[in-house]
């Protein structure tokens, strides 16, 4: 059956995958199937043909084709309906933030895929902002002693920014003492790893970085909210501004 023709039930059943030959084949197998997922040739409510018949299309054996359906499942793409086979997901409705690695380096859409990254730079200065603001009305002592540590111990080219800064505001919006923020900082803190690893440019730090942290602790320290929260809208839309400026003039537009 041809890929996009309609199966029994009105479901339309995709078919066609090409070989893979490569190492890594569950990634392999995974990536093909979301490329159609994302470009819309598997459209939410599509069966995706049966682990042997995905096997026999992709030169592949059932072990890795079911190895790719499990990470798929992990990202709500498709759904294992026992008795009528594998069927594709809304994942406009029903995705979570890990997909957003996956979608902004295969999203087929460059004005879609560019809107999601600029929404993601968006939510990620308001969440940092206000845990900053909430860490200035609840952060002990004992917080802000080990953000201090954090912020003077940074440099502003180290081996492992990633690192350094996820360790730095982590303990910032731990200090914050909001369950919310912290579970909001996970999610984000997961997904920007999985960008950072396929898209390094992403992952920016301004010089002076650490004169920075130190101006935030001092806020954090004498309970000032509003000042914590401009010292990181401020910063994080300078650092913006560089990564739109590194994604060239589609990105300069938002």
């Amino acid at each position: 059956m041809a890929a996009g023709r309609t199966a029994a039930g009105g479901r339309r059943k995709a078919d066609g995958f090409e070989p893979v030959r490569r190492a890594s084949l569950a990634r392999l197998v995974s990536e093909q199937i979301r490329r159609r997922i994302f470009d819309g040739r598997l459209r939410a409510g599509d069966r995706i043909p049966s682990e042997r018949e995905l096997a026999e299309q992709l030169a592949s054996n059932r072990n890795t084709v079911r190895e790719a359906i499990r990470t798929l499942e992990e990202l709500q793409l498709v759904q294992v309906r026992h008795g009528n086979g594998m069927v594709v997901r809304d994942f406009r409705r029903e995705g979570e933030l890990g997909l957003l690695p996956f979608f902004l380096a295969e999203g087929a859409d460059a004005g879609e895929t560019l809107r999601a990254l600029d929404d993601v730079l968006r939510l990620r200065r308001m969440v940092l902002a206000e845990a900053g603001a909430l860490a200035a009305e609840r952060a002990t002592a004992e917080d802000v002693a080990g953000l201090r540590a954090a912020a003077e111990a940074a440099v502003d080219d180290p081996e492992d920014p990633w690192g350094q800064d996820l360790a730095f505001f982590r303990r910032l919006v731990e200090a914050s003492h909001s369950l919310v923020a912290v579970w909001l900082f996970n999610t984000f803190a997961r997904a920007f790893a999985g960008l950072v690893e396929r898209l390094p440019g992403l992952w920016v730090r301004q010089a002076g970085l650490r004169r920075t942290w130190i101006s935030l602790v001092r806020a954090v320290e004498r309970h000032r909210p509003d000042e914590a929260r401009r010292i990181l809208e401020r910063y994080y839309a300078a650092v913006d501004r560089i990564i739109r400026r590194r994604l060239g003039p589609a990105g300069e537009r938002r």
